[in-house]
């Protein structure tokens, strides 16, 4: 069998059919239907349900959903800070385009600088951390006790923890804001201080 694989796929078959004669048509030709692909996932759904498969795929798909939300991937790159460190991000923009109001008006012309901070209120101080180290958890449920602060994960379980506390406990998905703000260690505390944002990165270490 492999003989014959490779001998079909060899240039010397290619030149000799190449240069074969047309012998004419012998018999009934019949056309060769396809068969339609949405018919076919259709019976194949049938099938997965008459056998109890399609129960037990859709039961095994909402466990994955379930976890992904009492406990998502944690955000990479981020590690237990082992130094004290403040320093601060700047969120000013430069406009790359006119921008426009509703009825066409320009409220911000192509390279104006703006600073979201001058118009828009930080409500509430940002703490990230690990929700899985112990000491980390321990602290921000102090701080909470002491200040008006928003808790932001990067590893852990959001919603057992939002229940065991009985606040909200956010998840940074992905590291969006993480990466934005170029934490690269946690505990990490973010407030606002003038028109930029003040971020420190905490040693819990140095605080026994």
């Amino acid at each position: 069998m492999c003989f014959f694989v490779v001998f079909l796929s060899t240039e010397y078959w290619t030149l000799n059919t190449a240069q074969a004669k047309d012998f004419g048509t012998h018999g009934v030709i019949y056309p060769i239907e396809e068969e339609d692909p949405i018919q076919l996932i259709q019976q194949k759904l049938i099938v997965m349900e008459e056998r109890g498969e399609l129960e037990r795929h859709n039961k095994e798909l909402q466990k994955k959903t379930a976890a992904a939300v009492e406990r998502p991937q944690p955000v990479t790159g981020i590690t237990r800070a082992t130094e004290s460190r403040v320093f601060y991000f700047d969120p000013t923009y430069v406009v790359q385009e006119d921008l426009k109001d509703h009825r066409g008006r320009i409220i911000a012309k192509k390279g104006t600088k703006i600073n979201p901070l001058e118009t828009v209120n930080l409500s509430q101080n940002l703490v990230f951390f690990d929700g899985d180290d112990v000491q980390q958890r321990e602290y921000v449920q102090q701080e909470l006790k002491v200040e008006n602060i928003k808790s932001v994960l990067v590893k852990g379980a959001p919603l057992a923890l939002s229940e065991e506390w009985q606040v909200p406990v956010y998840f940074d998905q992905g590291g969006l804001l993480t990466k934005k703000l170029g934490i690269h260690h946690v505990p990490a505390f973010v407030s606002k201080e003038n028109l930029r944002l003040r971020i420190e990165e905490i040693n819990l270490g140095e605080k026994k």
